[in-house]
């Protein structure tokens, strides 16, 4: 049981960090590299070794655990956007997973995109940008749309769209791990305790290491 909460932790970690680098984005333009990365890193993990190859190691999902442990503290109104994006993606990620042709229409931008990666760097412009379209072509024709908020001045920045676009996408990866290491919405509501526990518990381990 403690392995499964592990593994849960961190996919919801992996998820929470992609929306907190959206909402970063969107309000100031900026976000945090190694975060970053290690998000976009995700998107091309498709058959790793272990759950931590996917977010190229502990520290890189840090952010994550962090704001995770914000989310289900006492200021939790200060982090409703966050869990707004959160269930909005998790609604995404179970749309999606009832479509195979969708899914392979996922694949198959992800592997084009993964050319880009090794010709370019996982997170060049041009990698960025086809990640965004892909999202843009496959995901957002579904009637249900997320709504971001933030400054006009971040937004209205063509390379930031395509990173928050990119991010959106990198969530929905880690929401499909969730799924599959045993998330359930339920879990949000009434394993809160456990999950936070558990997200302190690897943060220690990575400030032990560190």
């Amino acid at each position: 049981m403690q392995d499964k909460f592990y593994k849960i932790t961190l996919a919801l970690a992996g998820l929470i960090q992609s929306v907190s680098l959206v909402k970063e984005i969107a309000q100031t333009g900026k976000a945090n590299d190694a975060a970053y990365q290690a998000s976009i890193n995700s998107i091309f993990q498709t058959n790793p070794n272990n759950i931590l190859e996917i977010y190229e190691g502990l520290p890189g999902i840090k952010l994550g655990l962090e704001k995770l442990l914000q989310i289900f503290g006492p200021q939790v109104k200060s982090s409703k956007s966050l869990m707004h994006y959160v269930l909005s993606l998790l609604y995404l990620q179970k749309k999606i997973s009832r479509s195979t042709k969708l899914q392979n229409q996922l694949i198959q931008r992800i592997q084009q995109a993964k050319k880009q990666v090794d010709y370019f760097h996982l997170t060049h412009p041009t990698v960025i940008s086809n990640l965004a379209d892909t999202y843009l072509n496959t995901i957002s024709p579904f009637k249900f749309r997320i709504i971001i908020w933030g400054t006009e001045r971040s937004l209205s920045v063509t390379e930031n769209m395509d990173k928050i676009r990119a991010l959106l996408l990198s969530g929905i990866r880690s929401a499909v791990l969730w799924r599959q290491m045993g998330g359930s919405r339920l879990q949000l509501i009434f394993s809160r305790g456990k999950i936070k526990a558990m997200a302190e518990k690897i943060l220690e381990e990575i400030e032990q290491k560190s």
